[in-house]
């Protein structure tokens, strides 16, 4: 602190020494330039907040374009995540959208592929980077549609792991025994994993599920706007129906959220791809890879050795198409062998 005082006052006894020994000539050209240079900084101060006003205009002008096309919620925040950090970066370079070149849209997805990043992450970069552009390009904020320049990789398939029966009831088994960090953990646990192996399903709907989407009469969940807005109807066998009982009477709750955290809140994705990971582990049933998602398939998986067809077991999913459905599909070498015996 005294460092700084001494320096400021070398400055101001210098400026005071020079300012004395200029004519009044060059004391006005000096005060012309040092008020130009305020008014140059202040000129681009608002233009850096007007940039980044329009820049949030626009982006919210998005989000509601993105759900005027009945965009799931999850989706919505990915594609504006992505479309936030693009927009930032282009104005980061001094870059107007009416200016925007390919050269600039090309240097920003190579910056985002040389982060080490796979090859299935940067696939969904570019569909989000290609929904945005065209989105610039019908408002006119973009002289071009860039969009159709930019070609799409290929995505990697990757290994679609399921549960076989010996896995459920290792896990079955380990759930019925293990010491309890907090009550009635086991039972929401076994819950969980009920409704994934039996009802097949996804992350956002075992978090959005309450107590009134379940018909205890017809044994059926009602589960409401999941992925592209659908709903559908799923259906629980008589095991599940008993833990749902037993875990509503000792809660005493009825109402909201059916899946909680361990502080009673409604579970968020973190937590509950959190206890599935240390289900698989502790149970001895880990795999690489194995994930929440792996009890959908396992699902999908169950129904087709029932003998199930493939147009019911896509309805049950939730699936629009059925080429989606069969890549839940795990057929082998003994299916093939059966099939002409």
């Amino acid at each position: 602190m005294q460092d700084n005082i001494s320096l400021r006052n070398i400055i101001e006894e210098d400026l005071i020494k020079i300012i004395k020994g200029l004519s009044s000539e060059e004391l006005l050209g000096a005060y012309r330039s040092l008020s130009g240079l305020k008014v140059e900084s202040n000129s681009n101060l608002r233009i850096r907040e007007k940039s980044s006003s329009l820049e949030k205009d626009i982006i919210k002008e998005y989000s509601i374009h993105l759900r005027s096309q009945n965009k799931a919620d999850s989706t919505i925040k990915d594609y504006l995540n992505i479309s936030v950090k693009f927009t930032s970066y282009i104005r980061k370079n001094r870059i107007s959208l009416e200016s925007l070149a390919m050269i600039d849209i090309d240097r920003y997805l190579s910056l985002a592929r040389s982060r080490n990043i796979s090859n299935n992450t940067y696939a969904k970069i570019i569909n989000c980077i290609r929904s945005f552009l065209r989105f610039l390009y019908g408002r006119e904020y973009v002289k071009k549609d860039f969009s159709s320049l930019i070609k799409i990789p290929s995505k990697v398939a990757s290994i679609k792991e399921y549960l076989s029966d010996m896995d459920i009831e290792n896990i079955k088994n380990y759930l019925s025994r293990r010491k309890e960090k907090y009550k009635n953990e086991n039972l929401r646990d076994r819950i969980i994993f009920s409704l994934g192996i039996d009802c097949g399903l996804r992350r956002q709907e075992f978090i959005n599920l309450n107590w009134e989407d379940i018909n205890f009469k017809e044994g059926s969940i009602n589960i409401k706007n999941s992925k592209g807005r659908k709903n559908r109807v799923v259906y629980f066998n008589s095991n599940l129906r008993e833990l749902l009982y037993l875990y509503r009477k000792l809660n005493g709750k009825y109402i909201n959220a059916l899946i909680r955290g361990a502080h009673g809140k409604r579970i968020t994705k973190c937590s509950l791809q959190n206890i599935i990971s240390a289900i698989f582990k502790e149970s001895k049933t880990y795999r690489k890879n194995l994930t929440l998602h792996s009890l959908r398939h396992t699902y999908a998986e169950r129904l087709r050795r029932k003998g199930v067809d493939l147009p019911t077991i896509s309805k049950l999913l939730g699936h629009s198409r059925l080429d989606t459905t069969d890549i839940y599909l795990h057929v082998n070498k003994d299916d093939f062998k059966m099939a002409v015996l």
